[in-house]
């Protein structure tokens, strides 16, 4: 029999904080951790062949590792409240599943499992479920450990036998406690030496074999550094050897046939019901047994009848979807679906039009869904059916593709109704019909015609980006003395911190932190290889990121095809991926180098039409905040007003640098920044002098003080927030008992009524625009408050005269929305095109 023992709380963790925190319960029960701690369960019960399991938790920490190190496990912060309440529904989840649990009190898990592992029965084998790097000091012949990852979703688990532990430490089994206590353990506390890293000691445990031979041998270890290291650091270490060492005499019942998995408690269906785990129920827990025989009933079912196709089209909606090989299921009632050679004619539901090819379409349950509840962990139709009462659907069909299509248009047509239903209850039919389900033909069609490309700029940017690459290596390499792997965060602590001996800022569980926060604070010490490291790592992004994965993308056509997503932020913008287009930087010489990669189609210009500040904009009509909508009413520059009123100067005495920081408190106030993070974008201000400006903003704005205020309120009580147009943004946070998930809360309230309207209104825009433009112009790209048209020279005036007037009149604002248009060749060079006022606003 194969024994499975799960070190409950680092697989709680471990889940928490690798899983969204978007994963709840449609009434706002955060189930991240819960969801992540079943989903293990129920792949370790899925195993075949017998077995038994136990979660086994901390009972406490003993007074043998705390008397002789105050500080062990001291750093820990308390369990979040968010981790807090999921906790206490952990246990109705593991009664249902019949999975024990067993605690050692006044004893470390850890120590409770050492102890089992030594009392497992010979011919049996036992698993040890953890994500931490302690238990790999108890793998032998028949334990191993599996470790959780918090990659992939959290799906994915290596298992450890000595092998796996000597290839990933350099060290056996039984050398991990010298191990941890030469380089020591963040997680724990445990102090280690200092400057010993992980390199360094598997090196030494492996020609010394344990600490005590190290020590006995003091005087052959080199380099010399490496030597008075150890000999400063001797006490740290063998204390640090006895924290790390488990105990294996934790008085604890074992009861080997009490832990034998039978299978799960009937109530179990119910439970993971309760929790909406649909996605579990649809698969895994029907391949359990159920304790005392039988297995839990698979949601029910209604059964589709593949019918020929008609002979005279319906006028009816019908929903379809694509089978995968130019053919279309096609559902023309809940029970009933055919395959056609082409998409009826008529009205068309669909799951995802753009996604389909479906043009047109007259409901789109994707969009919906989204529309209704943004952010959600699943918008599948099989999901969606499921958390709205809906019957699955089966389909019997020879061919596996025509079934799966068919099942699939079948829900979309039972899902139509209700989800139609909820978009007027919700108010959100105006936007849905007027708004998105027209834009996803228009982005359809903006991906289609694509960005035309000029390869050799791009060659030719990737050239320089390597000549200052090369460059970078040689004068760290320089610095240091040998070449090593800079991209590697595990060889550059190393180089730092034990071999260039600088002392380390931060470490982590898997050794020495390089986080740019790190190398920035060094930069800022005085240590030039850290500046060097951090410029070297934003050109190899630059590099990667745009330049190679751009060129790699350029399709026949002399174009790139990006993904534009309608659905995946919680504001409403639009987002591009495959590659993503709206995060070139600007603000660099290369950046804009790259940009200029991005050309007219031959005989026509790039059109850019920019709306001015219109986050400001939208704050100020919202607020009715009277300096803010005098100000833009009278054209007067808003960083240089805002400069005025916060620094108290006058408007004339306003300098470069005074605007500058007018300009980020502006955007940050947007953002709902704090004085810290205003202080880290200033760059040379003490957060108390930046929490001042943000203080004396709202002081000398106070509308826009109360604007908040309500804002917060209004989400607190209702859960969400609404844009000018109706769409909402749920903000569970503002409900945590934790005061820093609150106040994170707030700033996501107050900015997703200013970001989503703006979202909102350039939306408007696009579908207005689209049915306007002339024969010659496309539209090509959106950039958050920007469009990108690839227009015929003889249009320019034209169309740059239709796009402003249709961009300021997508919404009535006070005061009133203003569009910047450029024009030129290439993207990153555009220059200012003068327009008529009446031409702007016609």
């Amino acid at each position: 029999m194969r024994l499975y023992l799960i070190d409950g709380y680092s697989l709680l963790y471990r889940a928490f904080y690798a899983l969204p925190q978007s994963i709840s319960t449609r009434e706002g029960l955060m189930t991240n951790a819960l969801y992540g701690f079943t989903s293990v369960l129920l792949k370790i019960l899925g195993e075949e062949g017998e077995k038994g399991v136990a979660v086994v938790w901390d009972g406490g920490l003993p007074s043998s590792r705390t008397g002789l190190y105050e500080g062990y496990k001291a750093q820990r912060k308390p369990m979040p409240e968010e981790l807090k309440d999921q906790l206490e529904h952990l246990d109705d989840i593991l009664r249902a599943m019949n999975v024990p649990v067993v605690r050692g009190e006044g004893h470390e898990a850890d120590d409770v499992i050492a102890t089992l592992s030594r009392r497992v029965p010979e011919g049996s084998e036992l698993m040890i479920v953890t994500g931490d790097q302690d238990a790999m000091q108890l793998v032998d012949g028949n334990v191993r450990v599996m470790r959780t990852s918090s990659r992939s979703g959290f799906s994915e688990t290596k298992v450890y036998g000595r092998e796996e532990v000597v290839e990933e430490y350099g060290v056996t089994p039984e050398q991990i406690p010298d191990y941890k206590a030469l380089t020591g353990d963040p997680s724990d506390n445990i102090p280690g030496v200092r400057g010993i890293g992980p390199k360094s000691a598997s090196k030494l445990l492996q020609r010394f074999g344990s600490l005590e031979g190290i020590y006995e041998h003091l005087d052959e270890v080199s380099p010399e550094g490496t030597r008075r290291k150890l000999e400063e650091g001797r006490e740290s270490a063998f204390m640090s050897l006895e924290l790390a060492r488990m105990h294996f005499d934790v008085p604890v019942d074992f009861d080997l046939e009490g832990l034998k998995f039978e299978g799960v408690s009937p109530e179990c269906r119910e439970v993971f019901e309760r929790y909406e785990f649909n996605s579990f129920l649809e698969r895994r827990l029907p391949e359990l047994p159920v304790a005392g025989g039988g297995r839990v009933e698979a949601p029910r079912r209604r059964r589709v009848r593949i019918a020929g196709e008609p002979s005279e089209p319906s006028l009816d909606p019908v929903a379809v979807a694509p089978v995968g090989d130019g053919r279309w299921a096609v559902a023309t009632a809940e029970d009933e679906a055919y395959v056609s050679g082409e998409l009826p004619a008529g009205q068309l539901w669909v799951h995802d039009a753009k996604g389909c090819g479906v043009r047109r379409a007259s409901f789109d349950t994707y969009l919906a869904a989204y529309l209704i509840q943004p952010g959600t962990r699943s918008y599948e139709p099989e999901t969606l059916a499921r958390e709205r009462g809906l019957e699955g659907v089966e389909v019997e069909h020879e061919d596996p593709e025509v079934a799966g299509a068919a099942r699939r248009a079948a829900l979309v047509y039972a899902l139509v109704p209700g989800l139609r239903d909820e978009l007027e209850e919700m108010g959100l039919s105006r936007l849905y019909y007027e708004v998105e389900l027209p834009l996803a033909d228009v982005l359809a069609k903006m991906e289609r015609v694509g960005m035309p490309v000029d390869v050799g700029t791009l060659e030719e940017v990737g050239r320089e980006i390597e000549g200052r690459i090369s460059e970078l290596e040689a004068r760290i390499f320089e610095e240091v003395g040998h070449p090593f792997n800079i991209s590697s965060p595990k060889q550059l602590g190393e180089v730092l911190f034990e071999e260039l001996s600088i002392p380390p800022v931060r470490k982590t569980k898997t050794g020495y932190s390089t986080d740019a926060k790190v190398l920035q604070q060094l930069a800022l010490q005085g240590y030039t290889v850290a500046g060097r490291v951090i410029e070297y790592r934003e050109l190899t992004k630059l590099r990667g990121t745009y330049v190679e994965a751009l060129s790699r993308l350029v399709g026949e056509d002399g174009r790139i095809h990006t993904t534009l997503n309608q659905t995946t932020t919680a504001t409403g913008r639009i987002s591009s991926d495959s590659p993503n287009l709206q995060n070139i930087p600007v603000r660099t010489e290369l950046g804009a180098r790259i940009r200029d990669a991005f050309t007219a189609s031959e005989g026509r210009v790039l059109l850019v039409c920019d709306y001015s500040q219109i986050e400001l904009r939208i704050l100020a009509h919202m607020t009715r905040e009277p300096a803010l909508v005098e100000a833009f009413r009278s054209g007067e520059d808003i960083h240089t007003r805002t400069a005025s009123e916060v620094f108290d100067v006058r408007p004339e005495s306003v300098t470069p640098e005074l605007r500058r920081r007018a300009k980020m408190v502006n955007f940050g106030i947007l953002y709902g920044i704090s004085g810290y993070g205003l202080a880290t974008r200033l760059g040379n201000v003490h957060p108390s002098e930046a929490e001042r400006y943000i203080k004396r903003y709202l002081e000398r704005y106070p509308r826009v003080s109360e604007f908040i205020r309500k804002t917060n309120e209004e989400a607190r009580e209702l859960g969400y927030t609404t844009t000018l147009f109706g769409r909402r943004r749920y903000v569970p946070e503002l409900r945590s008992k934790n005061k820093s998930v609150q106040r994170l809360g707030e700033r996501l309230a107050f900015n997703a009524r200013v970001q989503g309207t703006a979202a909102d209104i350039i939306k408007i825009a696009m579908v207005d625009i689209d049915g306007r433009l002339p024969e010659g112009a496309d539209m090509i790209m959106q950039v958050h408050d920007e469009l990108v048209f690839d227009v015929e020279r003889d249009l320019v005036g034209e169309v740059a005269a239709l796009a402003a007037a249709r961009m300021v009149a997508a919404c009535e604002l006070d005061p009133p929305l203003e569009v910047e248009v450029k024009s030129g060749e290439r993207w990153g060079s555009v220059a200012p095109l003068s327009l008529q006022k009446s031409d702007r606003m016609s």
